[in-house]
């Protein structure tokens, strides 16, 4: 709601927020908690009335509403989703099925980008939970299904409409819990073939994008790092490489916290000596400089 989502001071904001949970928490204790399905069907409700209000309010009040619209949506949308999967019993699949239906029947209700965020979170988490559930299946791996949702929202983030960028910033940390847990639990895929694919996807979008001004040592380069580290480091990359294309402070930030985790977690589980892992820093080290050196020279595709 572009109306109602104004700037005001954070102070104000942090009142305005704890104000509306408070709300949220007050009326679910007066609908009878913890009767799930009944209170999450009167906080959707009451999340369409306070979407309703927050549309024709302004300043503070608009505010305080909106963000009472956005609380009464997530908690009531959760709480749905609990009721009926303990009603009917529902499966992994049968609750994924769930949770993508209520997502897409709120997203053009609830416009808060927030909302919209969440919600595309919990369908990729549902996805998640549904595979990991299928543990007999050769495929698909969940090494291979972070890699597919990191290419989605990185593709997502390209696209115009301010519309879809929700569902993008919600698929990223999606994909980071399914690239953990395929290492936690020991269900890594072949790693080269995760690599190659998302290197000749990240490729192929940074030279759509790119056009004439395509740097064919940059797609040499994304390539040369899926192989030679892991994908988290390569998305964590590739978000940096978005970021600067396009100037956008947030995905500087989220890039820099996928690639230094992602970073980190290479160099402590690597089955070496501290020289040999010293080593390789510095030889980072020397290709980043060289790389940095060689962009100065002059023209070059971001």
């Amino acid at each position: 709601m572009p109306d109602t989502e104004t700037k005001l001071p954070f102070m104000v904001s942090a009142l305005v927020t704890v104000g509306a949970c408070l709300a949220c928490v007050l009326t679910m204790i007066l609908m009878g908690w913890p009767n799930f399905l009944g209170a999450g069907v009167g906080s959707v409700l009451l999340a369409l009335v306070g979407t309703y209000v927050a549309g024709r309010t302004r300043g503070v009040a608009g505010a305080f509403w909106a963000q009472t619209a956005l609380v009464f949506s997530l908690c009531g949308k959760g709480l749905l989703i609990f009721g009926l999967g303990m009603l009917w019993h529902l499966s992994a699949a049968e609750a994924c099925w769930l949770v993508w239906g209520i997502t897409l029947l709120g997203y053009p209700i609830f416009t808060q980008k927030m909302d919209r965020a969440v919600m595309s979170f919990a369908s990729a988490m549902a996805l998640l939970w549904w595979v990991f559930q299928q543990r007999t299946g050769t495929w698909p791996w969940l090494e291979s299904l972070s890699v597919l949702l990191f290419v989605v929202a990185y593709v997502l983030f390209f696209v115009p409409s301010e519309k879809v960028r929700p569902v993008a910033w919600g698929l990223l940390p999606a994909c980071l819990a399914a690239f953990g847990c395929s290492w936690l639990f020991g269900r890594v895929a072949t790693l080269p073939v995760n690599a190659l694919l998302l290197g000749l996807c990240l490729c192929g979008v940074y030279a759509w994008r790119a056009k004439s001004r395509f740097n064919g040592y940059v797609a040499v380069l994304i390539l040369l790092l899926s192989y030679i580290t892991n994908v988290g480091t390569v998305m964590g990359g590739a978000l940096l490489a978005l970021a600067f294309s396009q100037n956008r402070l947030s995905l500087k930030i989220a890039g820099t916290a996928v690639f230094a985790l992602s970073l980190v977690w290479l160099y402590y589980h690597m089955q070496t000596t501290l020289l040999v892992k010293s080593f390789y820093l510095w030889a980072a080290g020397l290709v980043l400089l060289a790389v940095y050196a060689w962009q100065k020279r002059g023209i070059y595709a971001r």
